[in-house]
């Protein structure tokens, strides 16, 4: 019987045997960077757009993000299987599921839930209006279209509207770097 119980005891120390290795997880990077309101107006300022988490911390954390008002800007950095939800607040990533608005896989971007892309021309404004009157819709993007400057609009399922934009080329080092802003909804 003490043979058996000292069995048990010595179990855990198995368990978290300090050669054991470690599950690896993965790190998404969410950058939110306050942009100047196009015109001033008195009362009182708007709220402001929050801080990037530190390495290593959730993304998506506890803590519900505070809306962000039209032309909030956010710089995500997208790996492979991963994806981000847009409800009128700052978006937020997450590895893939049924609610996403937006994924990534290794070789594309697309819409997801009922959303929408629409490629935008290089002279067209990347405003509300455009982003709501403009059509050309794709289904997906090729990842290695993304190139520096590539601009298109995004709706969701729900009618909320962001304008996307690729600060620099494709995926490197297996991300994938947008700048999402915020526009309103529909």
């Amino acid at each position: 019987m003490a043979g058996v119980a000292l069995g048990f005891l010595g179990l855990p120390a198995l368990i978290k045997s300090p050669t054991a290795r470690p599950v690896p997880t993965e790190t998404v990077y969410v950058t939110v960077a306050p942009t100047a309101p196009a015109a001033s107006a008195p009362g009182p300022s708007a709220p402001g757009t929050g801080a990037s988490p530190a390495p290593g911390s959730s993304p998506s954390g506890s803590s519900p993000t505070p809306p962000q008002p039209p032309g909030a800007t956010t710089t995500l950095t997208l790996p492979r299987d991963y994806g981000f939800r847009l409800r009128e607040a700052a978006p937020v990533i997450e590895r893939r599921s049924d609610a996403l608005d937006f994924y990534r896989d290794s070789r594309t971007v697309w819409a997801d839930n009922g959303g929408r892309i629409v490629a935008l021309e290089p002279q067209e404004p990347g405003t509300l209006d455009t982003c709501r009157a403009v059509t050309r819709f794709v289904e997906q993007i090729p990842i290695d279209s993304l190139q520096t400057g590539t601009r298109f609009c995004f709706e969701t399922g729900k009618g909320v509207l962001a304008l996307v934009e690729v600060p620099k080329d494709g995926s490197e080092g297996g991300f994938v770097v947008l700048k999402v802003t915020f526009l309103g909804s529909r």
